[in-house]
């Protein structure tokens, strides 16, 4: 019998997410929580979640946590204000290329990647323990980063995860705990932000690699790199600059893993 285990989870954030789908069952698709003071809405519904992405209507917001990593990824996606222009470039860029046909001719790279992880968890027998928080960081990590830049990490061939993914780890905690430190707290203890700066300078600069590896090695190839190099904004005209898109490859590779990890955890309830 294989055993599946998550590495340190968040107990209270399970609970409270265990809570929240409770409460949508009861509530519906759309109600307020109201929690140290804050006002939270949850919407459940697709047709409510698709008004909601209503440009005309709506606009996004920069929470604190995604200020802080503002000094990481800058004006990147989810990051930027919605008034800043790299943003607009970039999200008009992109938009055509994460919807379903875009993401339907990944199909074969993600399932090169799942069969990576497969392979592994079959070749270490029945009475292993998988540890499966850091091989589905492991899966959504590579199928990022084969399917929008061509680029294999080759995370299942080492036992230690990706450097990214090390500094990545840190510098949420990090951006987590940022706010609320104190003016003395911050005086008194810098390690923190040099522990910050140092990640925030190893992520950019696997994020230039990448780009300076598919400069060196020209493939007509479409994935999202190549449109960040080459397509250009239907409002403006203008393509990416290096710096926008250094700040979504960092991006793409942050949220990506943050967000299909622990919807891939959810979808196999392995909890």
């Amino acid at each position: 019998m294989v055993r599946f285990f998550l590495r340190n989870p968040n107990l209270e954030e399970i609970k409270i997410r265990k809570n929240v789908s409770a409460e949508t069952a009861q509530l519906g698709p759309l109600f307020k929580l109201s929690m140290f003071g804050r006002d939270i809405y949850i919407v459940s519904s697709a047709e409510l979640l698709d008004e909601l992405c209503d440009e005309r209507r709506f606009v996004k917001k920069v929470s604190q946590t995604l200020e802080v990593l503002r000094y990481v990824s800058h004006d990147g996606l989810f990051t930027a204000h919605t008034h800043e222009h790299a943003w607009g470039v970039a999200h008009r860029i992109l938009t055509p290329h994460l919807g379903p046909m875009g993401i339907q001719s990944m199909y074969n790279e993600m399932y090169d990647i799942a069969s990576q992880m497969v392979i592994k968890w079959a070749r270490q027998g029945p009475n292993q323990t998988i540890d499966a928080s850091a091989d589905f960081t492991r899966l959504t990590l590579d199928a990022l980063a084969l399917c929008a830049m061509d680029m294999r990490f080759n995370s299942f061939y080492h036992d230690k995860m990706h450097p990214f993914m090390d500094s990545l780890v840190e510098i949420m905690l990090d951006a987590n705990v940022a706010p609320r430190r104190t003016f003395i707290e911050k005086w008194w203890d810098k390690e923190p932000e040099k522990r910050f700066k140092r990640n925030t300078a190893l992520m950019r600069k696997i994020a230039r690699e990448i780009l300076d590896h598919r400069r060196s090695n020209w493939t007509d190839r479409k994935d999202l790199l190549s449109a960040m190099l080459f397509s250009k904004d239907p409002k403006t005209g203008e393509r990416m600059s290096e710096e926008s898109i250094i700040d979504n490859l960092i991006t793409l590779l942050v949220a990506g893993t943050i967000l299909v990890g622990s919807s891939v955890e959810d979808l196999l309830q392995v909890r």
